[in-house]
């Protein structure tokens, strides 16, 4: 079989053209997730491998170098949020329609959320989940990319504000207790306040008082990661800008 000289420059131009509509991949964004990554280590290395009895922020027993490696890992979780929201804008850019985000940020939302009260639990205490568990980082990473997958659905501007809002206000609630809601102060505790959540013996038909630790409150978290979804706006204009 012959190739003519116009179809294979129709296939060039075809190659080419197809090359310049994706967009590539942004390697500064995958390059800040493996430095996060490794200083999250830090933290970890520590709870693992040391027998502190009193926090590494006490600054009445602490020293310069547990400081500086427990206070730097407080920009881990932030940039995990901000990097996922901002991963998330990018994959569509590369052909994702919205409803094709939506539904695979609350699918992996869900599935996130089911491995930290599960393998994630079982991993950091060597016990399993029920009665009791912690709601850590991963639970709210989780719950952050179902909000997200509702956020992808309107505007970008509104995306925006939105995240603003819930990052710069969510102080102002700081003096509403739990105890305000009654019955459903542990609804407050999931989005506001860290607190222990008490789960009736009846429940769960064991003795004691098991329950649900909540670490990491949903606000702002949802916020931050939908500001991450916006920021990644910035990373497809030209580079000039």
């Amino acid at each position: 079989m012959t190739v003519r000289p116009e179809d294979a420059e129709t296939v060039l131009n075809l190659d080419v053209g197809t090359l310049l509509v994706k967009p590539p991949r942004v390697d500064s964004v995958d390059l800040m997730r493996g430095i996060v990554m490794v200083v999250m280590a830090l933290d970890h290395v520590r709870d693992y491998f040391t027998y502190l009895t009193f926090p590494p922020e006490d600054m009445q027993q602490t020293f310069p170098a547990l400081f500086f490696t427990r206070w730097v890992t407080h920009f881990c979780a932030p940039m995990f949020f901000f990097l996922a929201g901002t991963g998330a804008f990018l994959s569509a850019t590369k052909g994702k329609t919205p409803r094709e985000l939506s539904n695979f940020l609350w699918k992996r939302g869900l599935w996130l959320i089911f491995l930290e009260v599960t393998v994630i639990f079982w991993g950091w205490t060597f016990f399993f989940p029920w009665p009791g568990t912690v709601l850590l980082v991963i639970w709210a990473l989780g719950w952050s990319m179902i909000a997200l997958s509702l956020f992808v659905r309107l505007p970008l501007p509104w995306t925006a504000a939105i995240s603003i809002l819930m990052i710069a206000g969510h102080n102002l609630l700081d003096k509403i207790p739990p105890v305000m809601f009654g019955n459903f102060s542990w609804l407050w505790m999931v989005f506001h306040r860290q607190g222990f959540i008490f789960i009736p013996s009846w429940v769960n038909r064991v003795p004691g008082p098991p329950g649900i630790f909540v670490l990491y409150p949903l606000v702002p978290w949802i916020g931050v990661m939908a500001a991450g979804y916006a920021f990644g706006k910035l990373l497809t204009l030209p580079a000039e800008k």
